[in-house]
Formats: structure tokens, sequence, C-alpha cells
């Protein structure tokens, strides 16, 4: 049935031969009816066009419509760095970040992450949460219409400076806020416990818990960071420390596990997202359980950088708030929720040695809703429900390598990548359509970005570190090269 208001609206039915609501079961020469920037029906096409006898039908054929993918987890303006650490552990692979970091300028940076926003559109990725410390990212998204989060990175050691870091992270978020488009919000990420203090995270709490700040971190992310809070030595206690110019200040070691030492400084709350967690125990998980904090699950990069598998099966099974990221392209090289849903499912299959631990409509839902969930979003966006926005995204299974199709969960998960997308949209706004962006001039992204990537590898082979000031490593909270104390 449609209401006053609705039929006082333009309609448009996506058909498609397969619909994946998500949170119903699977429809069959099925379609989504969008009126203005929000989902009024999903059903049957017959159903449809019959409730609204005036509607514009777009017939995408034989493909599968779904919700648009939540990435919980990426650095739109590391795109540029794709490919040039491909083969280093994660230890040293941070330690070359810094350089690589400090080589971009800020312009540099906009369009770094303007590459990193045209992938993320033509990916069927609809809601991203960026983390970033120049800012660069929301001008990018922004510019490119997508929904989501971003992230303002901040870093700090010196207690002795906490109010000035605090000081100068509210002016950036304010700034921030002003910047962002609507369908943007913006949060704070405490880079890391070897990056930031526990008093600064436990600052940052605070502001979380009065002012309902979204937080998100690095945790728990590779074993060298567990050497570092447990023990207070290894990589990021010696190497890391003294390419800083930290290495005069003291290490403290706690002798627990990142997550409970973060627990300790009351940095968890119903607004925090612990990203990575390959390193976490079952009573880690118990921890992040009991304070409602969510988990951004990035399984390709954690592998690719020698990090290891979180426990996704417990986390799951304790009732976690779980979403997929990608992660950036210097960690994973592409911005492919396919891809990560595939690792996902293969590699948890591998470590349970039990199929049943994931299967493909479970990928799906994380890759979706429960990123949406992961980031307080599932009201809006992760599924194909009337009164959503219509964020969604059509895929193509028309070739060979699908057919034929019983399951199209399956067909998603074990057969498709990032090129099979032919239609991205978000609150009703087609971004990309059969290789066309409506909001991007691809050829003059790319070829902004191509000229930065060469000016990067310049700078990397002699050494040149032209953005020192706003590569995010050095700002008026930490201590500076020449300034340890």
């Amino acid at each position: 049935m449609t209401d006053t208001a609705t039929a006082n609206r333009r309609v448009t039915l996506y058909r498609a031969d397969w619909v994946l609501p998500v949170t119903a079961p699977v429809l069959v020469n099925a379609a989504v009816a969008v009126a203005g920037e929000r989902i009024v029906a999903v059903g049957p096409v017959s159903k449809l066009a019959s409730s609204y006898a005036e509607a514009e039908v777009v017939d995408l054929g034989r493909a599968i419509v779904m919700p648009g993918f939540v990435n919980c987890h990426s650095h739109l303006e590391y795109t540029t760095f794709r490919g040039i650490l491909d083969d280093s552990e994660f230890g040293d692979w941070i330690l070359q970040l810094v350089d690589v970091k400090a080589s971009l300028t800020p312009e540099e940076y906009l369009h770094s992450a303007r590459l990193g926003a045209a992938e993320t559109v033509s990916s069927g990725i609809t809601t991203v949460a960026d983390t970033t410390y120049t800012g660069a990212s929301i001008k990018a998204a922004g510019e490119a219409g997508l929904r989501g989060r971003v992230y303002l990175e901040v870093f700090g050691i010196d207690d002795a400076r906490i109010h000035d870091t605090m000081d100068a992270l509210d002016a950036r978020l304010d700034a921030a806020r002003v910047a962002a488009p609507a369908g943007m919000s913006v949060g704070v990420m405490a880079h890391a416990p070897y990056t930031v203090s526990a008093r600064l995270f436990q600052a940052i709490g605070e502001r979380s818990r009065s002012e309902g700040l979204e937080v998100a971190s690095h945790v728990a992310e590779s074993r060298h960071e567990l050497t570092y809070v447990r023990a207070g030595s290894g990589k990021f206690a010696h190497d890391f420390r003294e390419k800083l110019g930290w290495e005069r200040m003291l290490v403290q070691p706690y002798g627990v596990s990142p997550i409970k030492y973060l627990q300790q400084w009351d940095a968890f709350n119903e607004h925090f997202l612990a990203v990575h967690c390959t390193q976490a125990t079952l009573a880690d998980i118990r921890i992040l359980r009991a304070k409602d904090a969510a988990v951004a699950h990035c399984p390709k990069s954690n592998a690719k950088l020698g990090c290891g598998v979180a426990p996704l099966a417990d986390m799951l099974r304790l009732g976690v708030r779980v979403g997929l990221g990608t992660d950036s392209p210097a960690a994973s090289n592409i911005m492919d929720m396919f891809d990560e849903m595939r690792t996902m499912l293969l590699l948890h299959r591998a470590t349970e040695r039990d199929v049943t631990v994931l299967d493909a409509e479970r990928c799906v839902r994380l890759a979706t809703l429960g990123g949406a969930e992961a980031l307080g979003l599932a009201a809006d966006v992760g599924s194909l429900e009337p009164g959503k926005f219509a964020d969604l995204i059509a895929v193509d299974v028309s070739r060979s390598h699908f057919e034929p199709i019983d399951n199209p969960y399956s067909a998603l998960v074990y057969g498709a990548n990032q090129d099979d997308v032919f239609l991205t949209m978000v609150g009703g706004r087609v971004l990309y359509r059969d290789g066309a962006f409506s909001t991007i001039d691809e050829a003059a992204v790319r070829s902004a970005a191509h000229a930065v990537r060469e000016r990067l590898q310049d700078r990397v082979r002699v050494g040149v570190k032209v953005g020192a000031a706003e590569s995010g490593w050095w700002h008026p909270g930490l201590a500076t090269p020449g300034d340890e104390r």
C-alpha cells in the first residue's frame, strides 16, 4: 500500500533478477522502489508495478541488487601508496610508512584521497569509515557523494602536552565538522597504543562518554604492539620510537594485553571502534562485549602484513558488533569488499577447520548491515528496507563465471569482484553507472594521482620529506625530532 506522501513523489523501481534485502529472504524478479533519497518498498516487481503504476522502471537485467557496502576501515589519502610496501612485515612496514607519509604535501594527499574515493564508489562501497590526519578524505568523499564517517587521527605520548593536544584536536574537529558534507560525520582516531599515551586515551574516552564522540583506534593489530604494551620492549619501543625522535621518553611496561590496557584507562564504550584485533584473546573479546565496543575486521590487510587472523568466530559467538574493512591501499592494495568477504570466509574456515564458521550469506551481512551496526548507522543504512536511505548497488552476474546461479549470496562471495559492480547509488542519487561517474572526473583524478606517485617515488628514493608537519606523525601533541624530554 502507498501513502499520500509517497504517491505525490516520483517513484523509480530498480528491477533485477535478484534482490538481497539482507534482513529478509532473497527476492527473485524483484525491485526496490525509491522516492527521493529513501527506499519506499521492496518486493516482487509485479506487486510494486501495480502499487506504483506511474513509476519509472529501470530494468537492471541479470543482476543482483543489494545494499551498498559499508567499509568500516579505510585510509583514502594513502591510495597513491599502493604497491610501494608490498613485501614488508608489519613492523618494517610501519617504519617505512613514516617516510612515505612525510613525503606528500597536503594538496597531494587530496589527489590521493580523490583516487581512493573514485575506487570506493566504483567498488560498490556507499558508506565509508575513513581515517585521516590531513582531512583530505572529508573533501574527497564529499565531492564523490559518499556517506559515512571520517575519523581524525590523533597522536601523543607526552603526558605533559595532553592539554595542548586536546586543544589542537578540538580545533581540528570544529574545522572538520564545518567542512563535512551532509551524510558525513566526524570522529577521532586515537592512532594506536604505541603512539597514544594512556592518559591521552583516557582524555579521549572521557570526551566520548560526555559528548557521544565516535572514537576508533588500531588495537591489538600485531605482535609488535603486544610486546610493546606488555613488556615495554621490541621494535616499537626501540626502532620506531628512535625514528620519531621519542627514544629518550619513558616506555612503561604494563604487563597486560592492549585491550586490557585500554580497558584500565576507560577507553571503551558503545562509541568505540577497535580496528584489527588480531591479537585479541577470549578475555579481551569479553571486555569488548561488556563495553559494547565494536570491531572493524580487516582480514586481507592483516594477512598480507603477517599480523595474523582475528578471532572472528569468538567475536560473533559472544555478540560483538563486527563490520568489515578494507584498510588502505598501502596495506591491502585494493578496496574490494568482495575480495575481503572471500578472504574472510576462506581464512576463518581454514583457521577454525570448520566450514560452518562462516557462510556466504553471513559474509554479505557483515559487509553491509554488520558494518552499519558497528558504526551505529543501522537505522539508516546496511539493508534494503522501507524508510532507509536508498544506498544500493547492482552487480552484473550475466557472465559465464557466475552460471548457473542457485544461491546469489554464494555467487557474490565466491565469484564476484569490484569490476562486476555497474551501479552505485547513495541517497537515491546515482554516483556510478556502467563505468561512468556522475560526480567524479575520473581522467583528471587518475592523471593527478599518477603525477603524485611519480613525485613520491622520487622523494622516497632521495630521502626528501616535504610534508613532515602535515603527515600525522609530528604535530604539537608529540615530541618532535630534536625536542625530546
